[in-house]
C-alpha cells in the first residue's frame, strides 16, 4: 500500500512543473531529440508484444538553448501499472542510461534544471545480440578438421 501511495504521489509531483506551474508534457516511447526545459514524461503508448526482457534507453545531450556548464538530468523509470519504480538516476549530457525492463508497459520521468535534449527508446536487439553471440562459437571453440 505504501508503494502505491508513493508512486501516486510521485506521479502527481512530477506532473506539475514546480518552477512555472505548467503541466508537464507526455511524449510517446520512442521519442528522439525532445527539448526538456524542466520536466517531461515519456510513456509506452502501445502494449509490448515482446515477452523477453528489454532495455529502456535514455540519452541526454545539451540543448542548443543551454549555455550552462553543468549539464545533467534526473531520470526515473517506472512501470505504468505502478508496481515498480527504478531510480532516480543522474545522467550527464552525452551519456546513455540503459536499464533492463520486463514485458510490462513503462514510463520515464526526466527532470533537468537546464534545457536538455532527450531521446528515449526501447532496445530489444542488444539482448538478441548477446544470445546470438553466446551460440556462435568463438575461434577457440571452432571445430577443427583432423589432418
Amino acid at each position: 500500500m505504501k508503494t502505491i501511495c508513493f508512486i501516486l504521489c510521485f506521479i502527481v509531483f512530477i506532473s506539475i512543473n514546480p518552477l512555472s506551474g505548467q503541466v508537464v508534457k507526455i511524449y510517446p516511447i520512442p521519442s528522439y531529440n525532445v527539448l526538456v526545459e524542466s520536466s517531461a514524461i515519456f510513456q509506452e503508448m502501445l502494449p509490448s508484444n515482446n515477452k523477453a526482457k528489454r532495455e529502456i534507453k535514455v540519452h541526454i545531450f545539451p540543448s542548443h538553448k543551454s549555455d550552462s556548464i553543468p549539464c545533467f538530468a534526473e531520470v526515473t523509470i517506472y512501470s505504468l501499472d505502478h508496481q515498480t519504480v527504478l531510480g532516480p538516476y543522474t545522467v550527464n549530457c552525452g551519456e546513455t542510461l540503459s536499464v533492463e525492463i520486463d514485458e510490462r508497459e513503462w514510463g520515464v520521468a526526466v527532470t533537468s534544471y537546464n534545457p536538455v535534449d532527450v531521446s528515449v527508446w526501447i532496445d530489444t536487439s542488444s539482448k538478441l545480440k548477446e544470445r546470438t553471440e553466446s551460440i556462435i562459437p568463438s575461434k577457440e571453440q571452432e571445430i577443427c578438421n583432423p589432418d
